[in-house]
């Protein structure tokens, strides 16, 4: 996962000051929430859940390894890959790239929810889930 090719869909994300803890380092959170812009964008462009038809997903567990300290100012490349699918879940992994070097991995657990509630993944969304795992 700390390879860039690893990664089939890639987002970015702009290191703020606030990302800052007291010695200068980005800070856990802002890691948390680089992974969350990527997470996201993945879900928007690639796995496209219809909110029009009621379906929705939760994050049910988020990991990080964080690997590398990063500094303000810049940006961070986020790749994102389907790597399971499950009867009613799905696992999307994660990696945070700064100047070439990995600075942090996650591994994301994301249930499917039809009409609010989780559901087995079915019918085009599994098709659409099967592809992007296969790629």
């Amino acid at each position: 996962m700390t390879d860039r090719d690893f990664y089939r869909h890639w987002t970015t994300d702009n290191v703020r000051f606030s990302d800052q803890d007291g010695t200068g380092h980005v800070n856990n959170v802002a890691v948390a929430a680089y992974v969350e812009t990527g997470r996201l964008a993945f879900m928007r462009e690639m796995v496209r859940l219809d909110r029009d038809q009621g379906e929705s997903g939760i994050l049910a567990k988020l990991s990080i390894d964080y690997r590398r300290e990063s500094y303000w100012p810049g940006t961070v490349d986020i790749g994102s890959r389907l790597v399971r699918v499950g009867g009613k879940s799905f696992t999307v992994a994660s990696g945070l790239f700064r100047d070439g070097d990995c600075i942090a991995t996650s591994e994301s657990v994301l249930v499917y929810l039809k009409d609010r509630k989780s559901a087995p993944i079915s019918g085009a969304l599994r098709e659409r889930l099967e592809k992007l795992l296969a790629e």
